[in-house]
């Protein structure tokens, strides 16, 4: 899928990225952080709320966790500044240090992979062919 699409697309599995403008990303990144702290909150006070809700929960555990882990923005650091000609990524505003780590290895990774020579040379093909 490429070009417009609608907020509720992004976690359709058809993304790879999402490009936005700073303000209209940022809010939407703290929308989802929100949402994924709600879902956290009510679904653990959901699963305690009684012996038997504990003790049933107690096998969905591993999946409870998988999901916790995938919702948690500190696990994937920062984001990578676009229009810059070296990678630059700007770490969350109310980063610790695990998130602060994990930033710094995701800049790591950006110049690893070369990725903003590698998107610039994309975006030249693309406007040469258009």
């Amino acid at each position: 899928m490429y070009g417009n699409v609608e907020g509720r697309e992004a976690f359709s599995g058809e993304l790879d990225i999402l490009v936005t403008d700073g303000f209209t990303g940022n809010v939407f990144l703290k929308a989802v952080e929100g949402l994924g702290k709600f879902v956290k909150r009510t679904l653990s006070e959901s699963l305690k709320h009684n012996i038997l809700s504990t003790i049933a929960a107690i096998p969905c555990m591993p999946a409870i966790k998988r999901f916790a882990k995938k919702v948690d923005y500190k696990e994937y650091g920062g984001a990578l500044f676009l229009g810059v000609k070296k990678p630059v990524v700007k770490a969350h505003g109310s980063s610790d240090e695990y998130l602060f780590y994990f930033t710094i290895k995701q800049a790591e990774q950006f110049v690893k992979n070369k990725a903003v020579d590698n998107m610039i040379e994309e975006f030249e093909k693309i406007s040469k062919n258009a």
